[in-house]
């Protein structure tokens, strides 16, 4: 009865309730127009600080019985002098802190809030804590860094500086594969290749972006480098992505439907290759990698029902972050270890955008995730032709990549980065063709205390 009541609770909540939250936060304003360096150091340093300084451990319940280790704390350092530097930042300005509240913005923001209050039922409480501060913060950084009126011009520099941060940081693990003669996954990051197609894509549909062919150059080897199966075959969402950002109103219904139909088409594949041996060989030729590894789905294929099976009865999930990272607690992982051959389970992810929504918040979660993605396709379809087809290409790839990735639902991530990035390039170029004076250049006037207060 209890999840019947949890079921029409968060129906009317998307249904009735949400259009009047949007209504009553949503703020309006230009640019940001803020400092670019620092902002992005500190957002680098924290993203790429576990590649190059990482305490490994076996147990999953470690940090609960012995403490933080030392790349844990330098994580929560860089944590806290980002939060210290945003402070500064909205002592000078408070439109940094209320243009979280702007669309299309606004529905990740809610999420973030909504991932605050799941500490009240979180598995482990100061982890969901720390999480959704953490999240909150480097949202906002991300946010300070591409909210600006030049971002469609700045974008691709922004991108392939961020990949040539990355491929430094990772140098001696890629040289030391190619010269293992392995080069596709050289230095594989479930991450990466989010970045780097939407990197590719900017400046494919774009023809007004300088050195082209040296950025696409760039996004292609930081693809291949950090790619996986599922990134490669997630590049075909360049083709639904085409159709919807289409002007035709049946060729978007087109392109909808054969997104629809891709997913469903990858995810037996992805859980079913091995019924396909013919192809199983092709991909594992292809993509360097044995083909059992494959066949699992990386390993996915194991620990999925124990996700699953963890959660099926948590309606609003086992608390923002803490449901993926502690699965241990909900449920008896002795037959996973034994069947991985392990004295304990350590999965830090459920390597699922959907399942790491539902693990967290659960309905609550999925229903938020469909406003995020629904915010960002609606928004991109406000630009033009070479802002469509980047905007709908790009929440396509990242939801077909997210049926094996983290996706933007389980920590703050450089896919979170690129999510962002996308919503202030589809922000700003929808304000850009809005009539003159219809973007204010402050918070609108609104009922809330909190903004009369930043007009004042």
């Amino acid at each position: 009865m209890l999840n019947i009541l949890l079921v029409v609770a968060v129906v009317v909540w998307f249904a009735l309730l949400y259009p009047l939250a949007r209504h009553r936060l949503e703020t309006r304003m230009g640019p940001l127009d803020g400092p670019v360096a620092v902002p992005f150091a500190l957002m680098s340093v924290f993203a790429l600080l576990p590649l190059v300084f990482n305490v490994p451990r076996e147990d999953g319940n470690a940090v609960l019985d012995q403490g933080l280790t030392a790349s844990n704390i330098a994580l929560v350092v860089m944590t806290g002098l980002a939060g210290l530097y945003l402070a500064v930042r909205v002592a000078v300005d408070r439109r940094v802190l209320l243009v979280a509240f702007s669309m299309p913005y606004l529905p990740f923001t809610l999420m973030i809030l909504v991932n605050g209050v799941s500490t009240a039922w979180s598995v482990v409480p100061s982890y969901t804590a720390y999480r959704t501060l953490e999240l909150a913060i480097f949202t906002l950084v991300s946010i300070l860094i591409f909210d600006r009126s030049d971002i469609e011009r700045r974008l691709a520099n922004l991108f392939a500086l961020f990949t040539c941060v990355w491929l430094v940081a990772t140098a001696p693990i890629i040289l030391d594969n190619l010269a293992h003669g392995i080069v596709f996954s050289s230095a594989k990051h479930n991450l990466m290749p989010y970045l780097c197609a939407a990197h590719a894509f900017l400046v494919i549909f774009d023809d007004r972006i300088r050195h082209r062919g040296a950025h696409l150059a760039l996004a292609l080897a930081g693809f291949v480098i950090a790619g996986s199966a599922a990134s490669t075959a997630s590049l075909i969402a360049v083709v639904p992505g085409l159709m919807v950002a289409s002007r035709h109103r049946r060729l978007r219904l087109l392109g909808y439907t054969a997104f629809t139909v891709y997913l469903v088409l990858f995810v037996v594949l992805m859980v079913g290759l091995s019924a396909f041996p013919g192809l199983l060989e092709v991909v594992s030729v292809v993509l360097q990698k044995p083909p059992e590894e494959l066949a699992d789905a990386t390993g996915r294929g194991t620990f999925w029902p124990v996700f699953i099976e963890a959660t099926k009865d948590r309606f609003v999930g086992a608390g923002y972050a803490a449901g993926d990272r502690f699965i241990q607690l909900l449920i008896p992982t002795t037959a996973l270890a034994e069947t991985l051959a392990r004295d304990a389970v350590f999965i830090s992810s459920s390597h699922n955008m959907l399942l790491s929504a539902w693990a967290g918040t659960g309905l609550i979660g999925i229903g938020l995730c469909a406003m995020v993605l629904g915010a960002a396709l609606r928004w991109g379809m406000k630009l033009d032709r070479a802002g469509r087809r980047l905007i709908a290409t790009c929440v396509f790839f990242l939801i077909l990549n997210g049926m094996t990735t983290p996706g933007i639902f389980q920590d703050w991530n450089i896919n979170v980065l690129t999510f962002v990035a996308l919503l202030a390039y589809a922000r700003i170029g929808a304000l850009h063709r809005e009539p003159a004076g219809a973007a204010a250049p402050a918070p609108k006037a609104a009922p809330l205390d909190l903004r009369r207060a930043a007009a004042a």
